[in-house]
């Protein structure tokens, strides 16, 4: 039964993630698509670039929060199940605790990239991943944050920022916990991330990637 459980918390998971805020607020709001423009991603960087500050502010939110709602979801699911069903939430083992936060979080992220509402083709994940590392651990998420916004100051690359934090992840999730499971799903969560990223990396080692601009037009 409690692998019935995990099956539906990854699916449940999935579909939330593939709640694209992106492409939703373009649509609805500005009667277009986002992934019509710029570099076709569905993300918040994307909507700032062609559709402005709003849109991306509220898109960045969206994309955090869904995340928080599948875990919270997730953690509701397993308190119900019989064979977790003598627990509270709060008396789930910590392990228990974060394999439900990763395992949620990284098919939100996967819904994010794939989403199955608008033909798999969406972001790349930042602030959906993001969201989940606040929740899966928010000492870890305040360094890769602090990283990211370090590495964006210097060399107005996003996608830079955004792919060493990926790469940290799993560093950082062995230093805190030494969980072999856990570092297996951040592990994997990585390599999804940086994979989306691939047209970033080809153009980041080219000299082509599009830096984000700091002062208004």
């Amino acid at each position: 039964m409690i692998i019935l459980s995990y099956v539906l918390i990854a699916v449940i998971s999935y579909l939330l993630g593939s709640l694209n805020f992106g492409v939703i607020i373009s649509r609805k709001l500005i009667k277009d698509d986002v992934r019509n423009h710029g570099s076709g991603n569905a993300g918040s960087t994307n909507m700032l670039r062609n559709f402005g500050k709003g849109t991306a502010a509220i898109t960045m939110l969206g994309d955090m929060l869904k995340v928080v709602v599948a875990i919270v979801i997730s953690f509701q699911i397993i308190k119900f199940t019989p064979a977790t069903l003598e627990y509270t939430e709060n008396m789930i083992n910590i392990d228990m605790q974060m394999l439900i936060k990763s395992l949620s979080g990284f098919f939100c992220v996967l819904g994010h990239i794939f989403p199955c509402f608008f033909g798999f083709k969406g972001g790349k994940g930042v602030a959906t991943a993001g969201g989940m590392v606040f929740v899966v651990d928010w000492r870890i998420a305040l360094i890769l944050l602090a990283v990211f916004i370090l590495i964006v100051a210097v060399t107005r690359y996003v996608s830079l920022g955004s792919i060493v934090m990926a790469l940290l992840y799993p560093a950082f999730m062995y230093i805190f916990y030494k969980d072999i499971i856990l570092c297996v799903i951040a592990l994997v969560f990585t390599l999804i991330v940086v994979v989306a990223h691939r047209e970033n990396i080809k153009k980041l080692i080219n000299h082509t990637e599009n830096k984000i601009s700091f002062k208004k037009k």
